[in-house]
């Protein structure tokens, strides 16, 4: 889920992408869309780092995130869990390693809605406005 590619990882963003495989990160999001009733375009949104455009498709990501170990049972984000998939996106890459981490701590603390599917978004955006200020490239394999 390449940190969502990091919430999608990173999500979100924070998971899109980790090193679990990109192929685990697509069979994660074809469970959660089932269990949520989120649509193909939901999970294509997702891959692309786009916002969430239902709440079928923040569901989606708090799904994937909870599966990956990024968004725990409280609907937080594990910074733990965020950094190890970190360490794999970043592929020895010590900037790309380090932008990230900024990103987690960045976003690991802001108060979240507690909806889970509310607070995954609200990590998703973070993470992605985060990482666009900061030159963090998303998607890397």
């Amino acid at each position: 889920m390449k940190l969502l590619k990091i919430c999608l990882i990173l999500c979100v963003a924070l998971i899109s992408n980790a090193k679990c495989g990109s192929e685990e990160a697509k069979a994660a999001a074809e469970e959660c869309k089932e269990e949520v009733g989120a649509t193909d375009d939901d999970v294509e949104a997702m891959f692309k780092f786009e916002s969430a455009g239902s709440m079928e498709a923040k569901c989606l990501h708090a799904c994937v995130m909870k599966r990956f170990g990024l968004m725990n049972g409280d609907g937080k984000m594990d910074r733990d869990k965020a950094i190890e998939i970190l360490e794999n996106i970043a592929s020895g890459d010590d900037e790309q390693q380090a932008l990230g981490v900024e990103i987690v701590e960045a976003c690991e603390g802001i108060e979240v809605d507690e909806d889970h599917c509310e607070a995954a978004e609200e990590y998703r955006s973070c993470m992605h406005d985060k990482g666009k200020e900061n030159g963090f490239k998303m998607g890397r394999v």
